[in-house]
């Protein structure tokens, strides 16, 4: 398995469960409310065989690589030791919403959120936001030219990261 130095972030993955998250990348399809994620993950002690991926409550996870779901869990293929990595996929549905939120419970050294919207519904408003203990910082968002909207947050703390858009 490939390994991978320790963590450059200020965030301390010392008090993570298992994993470190390296990179989270989610790409979501609005107003369908699909997304698919690859996350990069160290492992921070001998025997990690999971991740929690932070799964809201009715979201159903449609498609996985390198893991299985069980429940709100992603079990992995193989458990890793100390300091090693993997990749792991996942695709989700959910009912429609205005938002998209990835919440979490350990650091990321990379953390990025894209909204691919449909030529037929763009949204009049983005806004990205992220809320790190009680205080929540949003942040206004542009569409690129096709019909997108991302955010990306290095170091990202635990806590509630996502973006919202409004329909007029």
């Amino acid at each position: 398995m490939p390994t991978i130095p320790a963590p450059r972030t200020t965030c301390d993955p010392i008090h993570a469960a298992d994993t470190f998250i390296v990179s989270l990348h989610t790409v979501v399809h609005a107003p369908r409310q699909t997304a698919r994620t690859r996350a990069v993950l160290r492992a921070c002690h001998d025997g990690v065989d999971r991740f929690l991926p932070g799964i809201e409550p009715g979201a159903r996870v449609i498609d996985t690589r390198n893991c299985r779901a069980a429940g709100s869990v992603l079990l992995l293929d193989n458990p890793l030791l100390t300091g090693e990595t993997c990749i792991v996929e996942y695709e989700l549905s959910r009912l429609p919403a205005d938002h998209w939120e990835q919440v979490l419970t350990t650091p990321a050294w990379d953390l990025v959120i894209q909204v691919r919207f449909h030529p037929a519904a763009p949204p009049t408003r983005c806004v990205g936001y992220q809320g790190i203990g009680a205080r929540l910082v949003e942040t206004p968002i542009a569409l690129t030219g096709d019909l997108s909207a991302h955010t990306v947050t290095l170091d990202a703390h635990p806590g509630v990261h996502g973006i919202r858009w409004a329909w007029a």
